[in-house]
């Protein structure tokens, strides 16, 4: 192997690749980044068993070879190179070396051994192109409420699903969901239906239980103005983007995902419509005196028009705020005995998880609507007098003791 190319390319490609290299590896040959010429440029790809990635750039190819060297110092010796020089990479001693030439920089890294490296795996049949952007921050928007406890895999998933030319994406940790819709233009391609067992979301053709973690990753790190094409088997998610840059996570196959359907439907008798951005800086004002479970409280003042943030009682630190607010309809009795019809409201939610649904709706109104007090919270965007229908959070309440 023998070739020349650009820094400021040669380094971008390295640290996309790199984003699939475990932190930790069972063998030594799975911290490595596989260099591999061929059609006039260079392949670089990484894998960590769940998660694949790869990257092809054009390259000056002298001799055309494969080498599988530390990933993690590849990306910081290139995190260092002067990025507007071209950058030399050359197999010696037969093989067992690369270097690594800039300028007057040279380092010199061990070549693992290839043969001990997994096979390479073959991305997919494509199954639908979208917009990069759009599909980031559609992913991002339900992330949000998705589960990190690794003790409820399906939790820690984004159900995916492809229905004529509409995608689905949906994801929840018990205490709020999110469902948002976007528009692709499917390819016609549909993976074949797994046989046996019982039948899971990944049985689904139109279905799959994707990692929320390498999803978000995934589509953050391949953003832009461009393309991207989704890819879909039985057992992978992959994406892909003009230029031979390509990610890949294995399905979170074998779980089954709860069903959403229904909860964002029904009458919401009471609509509350805030500014975002002040009600996000009140509420996280508000919950700097909120100790560990603690929620902030809402109270609904129809007659003032506003929305006050309170949090904290009795002896401990106390904290609250006012935001502008504008309330429609009225919610069925609650339990407190502030029943149909009250000047007052009082809601309760987990601070941390309302700030994140608020930010998720990407709007700068959010109209937040409310059955009862102890009952789901509808929260949606709102940009002018439309509400944006193609996403949905829904929040769980915190019942206040008293």
């Amino acid at each position: 192997m023998k070739l020349r190319l650009p820094v400021s390319v040669f380094a971008e490609a390295v640290c996309y690749t790199a984003k699939a290299l475990p932190s930790r590896a069972p063998v030594p040959v799975m911290l490595g980044m596989l260099l591999a010429t061929g059609d006039g440029g260079l392949r670089l790809s990484a894998c960590d068993g769940e998660v694949y990635t790869s990257a092809t750039v054009p390259a000056e190819i002298a001799a055309d070879g494969t080498a599988l060297v530390p990933g993690r110092l590849l990306n910081d010796i290139c995190s260092r190179l002067p990025k507007a020089a071209d950058v030399d990479l050359e197999l010696v001693d037969d093989g067992a070396r690369l270097v690594v030439g800039c300028g007057g920089a040279r380092f010199t890294l061990p070549v693992l051994p290839v043969e001990e490296y997994p096979a390479t795996v073959a991305l997919p049949d494509a199954v639908a192109t979208v917009q990069a952007d759009t599909l980031a921050e559609a992913v991002a928007q339900v992330t949000v409420a998705a589960s990190t406890d690794t003790a409820l895999p399906a939790l820690t998933g984004i159900k995916v699903r492809l229905d004529g030319e509409q995608l689905h994406l949906d994801a929840t940790d018990r205490y709020r969901m999110a469902h948002k819709e976007l528009t692709v233009r499917p390819t016609g391609t549909v993976p074949a239906r797994a046989k046996r067992g019982k039948k899971k979301d990944g049985d689904d053709p139109t279905a799959a239980l994707v990692p929320a973690k390498s999803l978000a990753e995934a589509a953050k790190a391949l953003e832009g103005e461009h393309t991207l094409t989704l890819h879909r088997s039985e057992g992978l998610l992959g994406l892909s983007i003009p230029g031979g840059r390509t990610y890949m996570t294995r399905l979170l196959d074998g779980y089954e995902f709860p069903k959403m359907a229904g909860f964002f439907d029904g009458e919401w008798p009471m609509a509350i419509t805030v500014p975002v951005a002040e009600a996000v800086a009140a509420i996280q004002r508000v919950a700097l005196v909120a100790t560990r479970n603690t929620p902030v409280r809402l109270i609904v003042d129809r007659a003032a028009h506003q929305l006050r943030v309170e949090a904290g009682s009795g002896d401990d630190a106390q904290a609250s705020d006012r935001i502008p607010a504008d309330v429609e309809g009225e919610t069925a009795d609650d339990e407190s005995g502030a029943g149909a019809g009250a000047e007052v409201l009082v809601l309760a939610f987990n601070p941390a998880y309302l700030v994140d649904g608020l930010k998720a709706l990407g709007t700068g109104e959010a109209e937040l609507r409310v059955r009862h007090p102890h009952k789901p919270a509808y929260l949606a965007g709102r940009v002018g007098d439309d509400i944006d229908a193609t996403y949905q959070h829904l929040l769980m309440p915190v019942r206040l003791s008293g």
